[in-house]
């Protein structure tokens, strides 16, 4: 036994030291764990929207969609939005030009499920993404409702998060 742990010790500086001749090429039993731990991996990818918001001619609902890639090495990941510009106030979740703001917040779901106001102080939940995952795709689809004719030019930095922590 401890013939080998002198050889195995010496193998560790091989790589300077030739090999001696008829040296024991068996693995160390006893004590000595193989494994590892890898660290986890994440990553989202946004196209950006084929239509925008800027102008509201008419009463009538608007939409516009971004799709969404994601890589995951962990279990399970949570695809979130929120207002990008501001934390709370009148204006969260709200699509403004100047200090006009539209009445109605602008809405997200991805797939089928309600759509959901950008207005609350909690950053409304999107998708739950199984993993590990490799390009998973999915499509917010962002709505914004108009109740009568708006001048200006609207805009809205949103912010799409991929978390492995609840919202």
């Amino acid at each position: 036994m401890k013939l080998r742990t002198i050889l195995a010790a010496t193998a560790l500086g091989a790589a300077a030291v030739p090999a001696v001749a008829g040296a024991q090429t068996e693995p160390i039993s006893g004590g000595t764990q193989i494994g590892g731990v890898t660290p986890s991996f994440m990553e989202l990818i946004l196209t950006q929207p084929a239509t925008t918001f800027k102008t509201f001619s008419k009463v009538k609902t608007y939409s516009a969609k971004v799709d969404a890639s994601v890589i995951l090495t962990d279990d399970v990941a949570n695809l979130s939005i929120a207002d990008g510009e501001v934390a709370r106030g009148s204006k969260l979740g709200h699509l403004t030009s100047g200090s006009k703001k539209l009445p109605l917040a602008l809405e997200a779901r991805v797939g089928r499920s309600a759509f959901q106001p950008l207005d609350s102080s909690v950053d409304p939940f999107l998708a739950k993404v199984s993993g590990p995952a490799n390009r998973t795709k999915s499509t917010i689809n962002l709505r914004q409702r108009v109740k009568s004719k708006a001048s200006g030019s609207y805009r809205k930095i949103v912010l799409v998060t991929l978390s492995t922590e609840t919202p």
